[in-house]
């Protein structure tokens, strides 16, 4: 869809956005506020970099830009928007407990509010076996900070002050935090930033079908020593390891590894919670109950900024058993609207059975790629999968060189899908809203196609 309007207000107009915005400017003068003074994250912050789409409005899977130009989204905002964009109930529940309650705090024994309590008891039903104690904050990074906390603090405050080194996974992401940064498995995230964190190390992630790879937990705890080892923090799948679901005994094996040597297992679910995976968090394909919990994204579906840490009544305990106070917390930690919005979330996923939409949803797409790769060489058609809602498929790249997959990602953007590269451009992932329809998966799969016709014009493959 072309540009057909010359100014913002004309498109807000025919979006139904209207001056309740407060949106005055043109989308020129948009697009030059944005190059002049927004700093972007993840990129280059050269100025001269030529601007991206700034989004106005969305519907489903739809937004549409300042100059009118209609996007598919294949990746749910930043794999958070799953239940799409427009949904009104959620945008009336924030404003409705807003006018009742502007701001609400955990910090201190003595306070809190009334919808961190109710989401509190319906976190504790839809949460792993065991889980049911929860700390809240704004968004996984913080999420994932807490959890670290959490672990050093259980074990420095009962005597064991050298049990605090934590275990992670290389191709992995926990946040922008130093703390989330240092367990991140990702050497661009570990640039140019100064030391990270001490009492961090990672092993590797599980290959496909490579049963018994959960050894390499093992091997690292009596490489550091057990009496030194606070936790394991990973993914239960791992979006920057490819969206591959790990073999069936890793997960289990993992838990029996942990419990063995008395360290904490801690499922960071940021991503893959919440109905991502086809079960409401990815630890329960494999019945596996973690110590403590990460939660962030989809618990609101976009919405508003929430996070949440839940960890079982023993780990609570040792948290108190010293009697030391916690000293941790975020302002906006647990917000009256955010937690509304998640109450509100859960029952529209409940109605609309969003959960079983991941799965039916997710073998539609992958089948649909499986049928592109026919017609397109470059794709590897025996690599289309999905888990739930997490779809993805590589690229040949060794065959037709690392420039395409450069080339047919940025043609991604030139045809307005959004999608997502991972693996040096690889594999190609798609993180829809879970709510997405066959027609609109079409779509997406659709200009994909078209996106790769143009590199292979452009490159003469």
């Amino acid at each position: 869809m072309q540009a057909t309007s010359p100014s913002l207000a004309a498109v807000d107009n025919a979006n139904g956005v209207g001056a309740a915005t407060g949106i005055t400017a043109a989308p020129t003068q948009l697009i030059g506020y944005d190059r002049q003074h927004v700093m972007h994250g993840f990129t280059n912050l050269d100025r001269d970099l030529a601007p991206g789409p700034i989004f106005q409005s969305g519907k489903g899977i739809r937004l549409v830009d300042v100059e009118g130009n209609e996007w598919l989204d294949g990746c749910a905002g930043q794999a958070n928007v799953s239940l799409g964009y427009g949904r009104d109930e959620l945008a009336d529940v924030a404003a409705s407990t807003l006018k009742s309650l502007a701001f609400g705090t955990h910090f201190y024994h003595n306070r809190s509010h009334v919808w961190a309590s109710q989401l509190a008891d319906r976190l504790a039903d839809i949460t792993p076996s065991g889980i049911d104690q929860f700390f809240y904050g704004v968004g996984g990074s913080d999420a994932v900070e807490t959890a670290i906390k959490i672990a050093r603090f259980a074990n420095i405050t009962n005597g064991r002050p050298d049990k605090i080194h934590i275990i992670g996974r290389m191709n992995s992401y926990h946040g922008v935090s130093y703390g989330g940064a240092s367990m991140t498995g990702d050497h661009a995230m570990w640039a140019n930033i100064g030391p990270l964190l001490s009492g961090f190390s990672h092993i590797s992630q599980p290959e496909i079908g490579s049963v018994g790879a959960a050894s390499a937990l093992e091997e690292e705890i009596l490489r550091v020593g057990p009496e030194n080892v606070a936790a394991f923090l990973a993914e239960p799948i791992s979006t920057p390891n490819g969206l591959y679901c790990p073999p069936d005994d890793y997960w289990p094996q993992i838990r029996e590894i942990c419990d063995r040597y008395d360290i904490l297992l801690i499922a960071d679910e940021v991503l893959c919670g919440i109905g991502r995976t086809g079960k409401m968090f990815a630890i329960d394909r494999w019945n596996v109950s973690p110590d403590i919990l990460t939660i962030s994204k989809a618990i609101t579906a976009g919405y508003f900024p929430l996070s949440v840490v839940g960890v079982t009544e023993r780990v609570r305990a040792a948290l108190s058993a010293s009697g030391e106070k916690f000293v941790h917390g975020v302002t906006n930690g647990g917000h009256p609207a955010a937690c509304a919005v998640a109450l509100a979330t859960f029952d529209i996923m409940e109605r609309e059975d969003v959960v079983g939409q991941a799965v039916r949803g997710g073998n539609y797409f992958a089948q649909q790629l499986g049928k592109l790769a026919d017609s397109q060489p470059i794709l590897d058609k025996s690599t289309a999968r999905s888990t739930g809602m997490m779809v993805a498929i590589n690229l040949k790249l060794d065959e037709y060189g690392d420039e395409f997959g450069v080339r047919v990602h940025e043609e991604f953007v030139r045809r307005r899908v959004l999608v997502r590269s991972y693996r040096n451009n690889r594999t190609i992932g798609f993180l829809p809203a879970l709510t997405i329809v066959n027609q609109d998966i079409d779509a997406i799969v659709d200009r994909v196609a078209e996106s790769i016709d143009a590199t292979r014009a452009l490159l003469g493959v």
